[in-house]
């Protein structure tokens, strides 16, 4: 378990007791009795091979139990699901070793019955990483021998083995083969450990853990975002410590299957995409790099693509869209004119284009461009804004206002820069209009979402009507002093 949750080990020690009572007497209680909630049919018909030695251990050998589906071809090699022993075994023999728990005994066994080779294995207490770097040299080595494919192997930690599954996956370096693993019910990794871009891991929470790991969780959440790691992260809602031993109800039983289809979507071959249309796989990856908020590979792409297809209007909509994006004005516009060249009605072209214009403060083009965009079906609050804005700059306050109170009515995103200076532009309109009461509502509103600076309101003349009347002074007083002259805010 990590550093930052002690609780944790407690809990685990509490729940997969290290020093459990042999077999013999066991009572109805015993925790490590119990084997997992999930089974089907074919778990009757899976083979075991029991103590096959890995490791000479310093005082013993250690071994593993290998579990292999029914009806294996001979010469098969099938992915395999190691379920690591990271807190070890002792030498008293009377104590019952780990792969005998029932839980080390149903995961494997589950495994095999769909279709891969389940692992369960003996660690030697005084060395944790040198029996489970053993497990995987010995695969590495003789796994075939087994029908074990050594390329594609899963993990499986649970509870305080987790602590020593990261220090084996995450340190210098990864046991070959090893492409997905599974944690259960374990704390989360210590900031200080590097996690691995390359390495899928499925990390998922009981509900019983989860106070006791704090700001450690959500940490994690913020590491998988940021740093773009392959995690799963599931939230075992009403789930215990141990739930997939414990907690006989389906919803447990559904985090075993989707933990099963995350070994075979990583271990198993994925059937490739049939072949399609000439170019589909280069158009494919545009949309994907596009949805992927991956500007400057989508340019590079469309840039290409635009060249071997001179005519395809979408595709120079989309490079004008991404060249806004990154702030190449000129080679935008050039995309969005051939765009239009191409295809005059489209609505996302106009409105790109009446936004080149209005940047240029060409606002007839801009005007013209917009409407035909909204008479095309466009219809949201930015285009009916930046409608407005235009028209305010044309003089055409009635249909500036117009555009202002039906972006409104579409619903313009809270903030100084959106809803403030709309109530902002809209006043002008309504004070050019004559429409005093209205233009001061605009303007505490505008004022309410943090258009605040005096000098506009003192020297803009679209306010100009406004200024004689005693609201104005009244207004002015509430808005913050500007710095003096010849200082900066």
């Amino acid at each position: 378990m990590c550093r930052a949750a002690p609780a944790m080990i407690a809990l685990a020690a509490a729940a997969l007791p290290v020093a459990a009572q042999a077999v013999p007497g066991r009572s109805a209680l015993d925790p490590i009795a119990f084997g997992i909630v999930y089974d089907v049919p074919a778990t009757r018909d899976v083979r075991v091979q029991e103590d096959v030695p890995y490791l000479r251990g310093a005082s013993r050998t250690l071994s593993l139990d290998i579990y292999t589906p029914p009806r294996m071809r001979r010469g098969e090699r099938l992915p395999a699901v190691v379920f690591l022993n990271a807190v070890g075994d002792g030498e008293d023999t009377t104590v019952e070793r780990v792969k005998r728990w029932g839980i080390y005994r149903g995961w494997p066994r589950l495994v095999a019955a769909h279709g891969m080779i389940g692992i369960s294995m003996d660690a030697d207490r005084a060395d944790i990483q040198g029996s489970l770097r053993g497990v995987f040299r010995y695969l590495a080595e003789h796994g075939a021998r087994h029908g074990i494919d050594p390329e594609r192997l899963g993990v499986y930690a649970a509870s305080a083995n987790v602590g020593g599954a990261n220090e084996l996956l995450f340190g210098d370096s990864i046991p070959r083969g090893v492409r997905a693993a599974a944690y259960y019910y374990g704390g989360p990794p210590d900031s200080a450990v590097t996690l691995r871009r390359d390495l899928p891991v499925l990390f998922i929470v009981a509900q019983g853990d989860a106070p006791r790991m704090g700001t450690a969780l959500t940490g994690l959440w913020h590491r998988v975002v940021t740093e773009r790691l392959p995690w799963t992260l599931e939230f075992g809602a009403g789930m215990p410590h141990a739930f997939d031993s414990f907690t006989d109800s389906d919803d447990a039983r559904r985090i075993i299957q989707r933990t099963i289809a995350f070994w075979r979507s990583h271990l198993e071959p994925v059937p490739p995409l049939p072949a399609g249309p000439p170019g589909q796989s280069e158009a494919r990856a545009i949309v994907a790099a596009i949805y992927g908020n991956e500007p400057a590979p989508a340019a590079e792409r469309l840039a290409r693509w635009t060249a071997a297809h001179p005519d395809d209007a979408e595709a120079f909509r989309q490079y004008a869209r991404i060249l806004v994006a990154l702030e190449r004005l000129p080679a935008a516009d050039s995309a969005y004119e051939r765009a239009y060249q191409l295809d005059s009605t489209h609505a996302g072209t106009l409105w790109g284009l009446g936004q080149m214009r209005s940047a240029q403060r060409r606002w007839a083009d801009a005007e013209r461009l917009f409407s035909r965009a909204v008479a095309g079906g466009m219809e949201h609050s930015m285009i009916f804004g930046q409608l407005g804005w235009a028209r305010l700059h044309l003089g055409r306050y009635e249909e500036a206002a117009r555009s202002y109170e039906r972006a409104f009515e579409l619903g313009i995103p809270p903030g100084r820069a959106s809803r403030g200076v709309a109530w902002y532009n809209l006043a002008c309109a309504y004070a050019k209009l004559g429409r005093t009461d209205r233009a001061f509502a605009a303007l505490d509103s505008a004022v309410a979402q943090g258009v605040v600076e005096r000098r506009l309101f003192e020297t803009d003349d679209d306010l100009a009507a406004l200024r004689g009347d005693p609201r104005f002074g009244r207004l002015i007083a509430r808005l913050p002093a500007p710095p003096p002259s010849g200082t900066t805010d």
